[in-house]
Order: structure tokens, then sequence, then C-alpha cells
């Protein structure tokens, strides 16, 4: 499998603007690679389009199967523009551009371009943000507190960067694909020294309300000193889910300049609207590096009531080949599946 990252920076006039500087950057990256889920082997019958004429079975659906091995690939492309005044503020708009094919597992027909799709390129709402001495706020598409806390994904491996050690609940994160328009959030973030931490608002029905969605709020705090680093977070009310709260705290140890260690904990939130708990979780993971290549491994536990077992892990390899990286990866989960 293999993962090909890019990087490329325009800086563009955007016109006169009397003491201030004014540009877009351009960045993004490319992937593509095979992946094998063993836990993709379900049939049956699947609803195309109402148009089709009736088949055999006297309706509009056809018999599918689900393909364990498939292509994947993903290109992205993040447009920022911005302005920095001459007092030193920095206001900008972030857009994101992005393709993925192969990722998603669902089953919906080519031809439709929603989100969960994932059949098109799409456009993601608006970012945007300001700037000033180590503070960033921004409003609209926002990053939140908890998607943004350090070592939260640090486990994360392979070509699509996954774990089972990752959070199974649900929240709000920047979406990179369109969602409804009466979504919108407020989030703010500060940073000097080891220490960085966040705070998130998002209202999933600002221009009208309807049962079931409530405003969704979160917290982050981070502090770094020499080797150690410590991160703790917060979300109430995740997805806008009442009493979906999900609680996390993670440290990590750097144990010389290839290796590192990390131990996460998740206090998991509900599984849908009134739903039972999705447990806790907690992964220990480490990395080291030699020469061009990172080795990578975890060993996570979750105790949700609906899983098969509770113990999950997965190794893999990064090998750095100069401006592009090879990813691989073999992971076992609570579902007793197998993927890669």
């Amino acid at each position: 499998m293999k993962k090909v990252l890019f990087a490329s920076t325009i800086l563009a006039s955007l016109g006169s603007v009397a003491y201030a500087e004014s540009g877009v950057t351009i960045d993004g990256y490319g992937r593509f690679g095979v992946i094998y889920d063993e836990g993709r082997d379900a049939e049956g019958f699947l609803d195309i389009a109402p148009a089709v004429i009736p088949n055999s079975n006297g309706n509009t659906e056809a018999y599918y199967s689900q393909n364990q091995t498939t292509f994947t690939t993903r290109l992205r492309i993040n447009l920022n523009a911005k302005v920095e005044t001459d007092t030193g503020v920095t206001f900008g708009g972030l857009l994101r551009l992005q393709y993925d094919d192969g990722t998603s597992g669902n089953l919906t027909v080519p031809g439709s371009a929603d989100s969960s799709a994932n059949t098109t390129a799409q456009i993601s709402p608006a970012l945007l943000y300001g700037e000033y001495m180590g503070f960033r706020v921004e409003v609209g598409n926002v990053n939140t507190a908890l998607d943004s806390a350090p070592l939260f994904y640090d486990s994360e491996l392979g070509l699509l960067d996954t774990s089972y050690g990752d959070s199974s609940s649900s929240f709000y994160a920047f979406s990179s694909a369109p969602y409804n328009t009466g979504r919108n959030g407020l989030s703010a973030f500060y940073s000097v020294g080891g220490f960085s931490g966040g705070v998130s608002y998002i209202d999933p029905a600002q221009t009208y309300t309807y049962d079931g969605k409530t405003e969704e709020y979160s917290i982050f705090a981070a502090y770094s000193a020499g080797a150690f680093t410590v991160s703790g977070a917060a979300t109430w009310n995740g997805a806008g889910i009442k009493s979906n709260d999900i609680y996390f705290v993670g440290a990590a140890y750097a144990i010389n300049d290839v290796a590192n260690v990390g131990l996460n904990y998740i206090d998991e939130g509900i599984d849908g609207t009134d739903g039972p708990s999705l447990g806790e979780t907690v992964v220990l993971y480490g990395n080291y590096a030699v020469d061009a290549m990172t080795f990578k491994g975890y060993l996570a536990w979750n105790n949700y009531d609906a899983n098969d077992n509770d113990t999950a892990a997965g190794v893999g390899m990064d090998y750095d080949l100069g401006g592009a990286v090879f990813k691989t990866g073999i992971q076992y989960g609570y579902d007793s599946d197998i993927f890669f």
C-alpha cells in the first residue's frame, strides 16, 4: 500500500492592499493503494433507482455482495486565502476540495453527490479565522477541540491512518464534505511555550430546530515538557446527540530521538440517541525509527457490549521515499476481522 504526499505553495497577490500582506496558499496530498477488509462480507438487495424497469423480483432492487479487496484513492487540495493587517492580525478563510473512492464501504449508487457516497469530488463548507500572538479564532466549518487534542490520534497506522484505539464515538470536526446550512460553529485556540488549549461550540441547527439535536461543547488542554506530553479533552453532546459525552486523557514519552511510547484512555459516548454506552477504550502504542523506516504498533482494549472481543491490535511500517511515503499495516479488530 502506498501513500503519496505532495505539497506546493503559491503566493499570489490579491490586489493592492495598503499596509497589508495578502495571498493564497495551496497545499494537500494524494494517496492510493489497496485495502482488504475481512468484515466486508455482507450481501442482499440494494434499491438502485425508482426509474429502473422492475427486474425479476418485480421491483427495482438489485442483488449485491461486497468486495473485501478494493483500490482506494484520495486527492485533497486545501485553498487558504489570508490577509495580514498592519497591526499584525491575520484574517483568512479555508476551503477544501476532496475526492475519495473505495474507503467508505457504503452501498450508495454512483450518481448521488451526498457526503456519504464518496463518489464525487466535493467542496467543504468554509472556515473563517483570525490569528494574533498565539490566539486563533474560527467561525463556520471549524476545527473542534476534541478533534484537535494532541495525542488523540497518535496510535494510527497504515495507508488510511486508522486505529482501533481511536474513539468510536460520534463528534463534530472540520468537515471535508458538504453539510446542511443550519450547522455553524465557533472555536478558539491558544498556544504558548509547551502549553496548548482550545474550546469549541457547534450548533447543528442554527436556523431551525428539530427533535434529537442539541449544541455540542468541547474543550482540550495539553502540555509538553522535555520528553513528556500530556493531553486531555472533553465533549458534551457529541455530534449534537443529547447526553453523548466523551472524555479523553493521554500521555506520551519520547524514549530517545527514534522511539516513543504513549497511552490513551477514552470514556466513550453513547450509540445514537438514548443508545447504550460505547464503553471505555484504552490503547498502548509505540513507534521506532530505523533510517528511512518507522515501525508502528498498538494494543487496544474496549468493553462495548456489542464487541465480539474486547482486544484489538495493529502493526505497521512507514518508509520515507523522499517526497512520498510507502505505508503498510495490518490490524485485528473488535469484530474479530482482519483489516490491512
